[in-house]
């Protein structure tokens, strides 16, 4: 599974959930950013809303608009496509540039794998 339903409730946080109940979606992208959570909607217009559009697909997801993530030393902007993660010229990281798979939302993210590996 490379994008995860989730339905925030308020005072408990993000619970798994069936594609049509959901109001985020959690993916794991590769490089520095890993897991994240974001407010998605299946249908209507995004427009205000402060959500991406997703296609409901848990194995070739698509979002819209484009993805972009910053730290204290790194920003990550991204395309996410059927599934894959087309990172930005503007990337500040090695990925720069290219295309790649979501990993797979159980996989321990990059970044952490990284950390346990010091």
């Amino acid at each position: 599974m490379r994008a995860k339903p989730v339905r925030l409730i308020y005072g408990v946080g993000f619970l798994p959930c069936a594609i049509a109940d959901a109001t985020h979606v959690t993916l794991n992208i590769p490089g520095p950013t890993g897991l994240l959570t974001l407010p998605v909607m299946l249908k209507g217009t995004r427009e205000g809303s402060g959500c991406w559009t997703w296609n409901g697909s848990t194995d070739a997801p698509t979002l819209r608009p484009s993805v972009l993530t910053e730290g204290h030393d790194f920003r990550c902007h991204s395309w996410i496509n059927d599934g894959n993660v087309q990172f930005l010229s503007d990337c500040s990281h090695e990925m720069r540039g290219q295309t790649t798979p979501l990993l797979d939302i159980d996989a321990q993210p990059q970044s952490q794998a990284k950390k346990d590996a010091l």
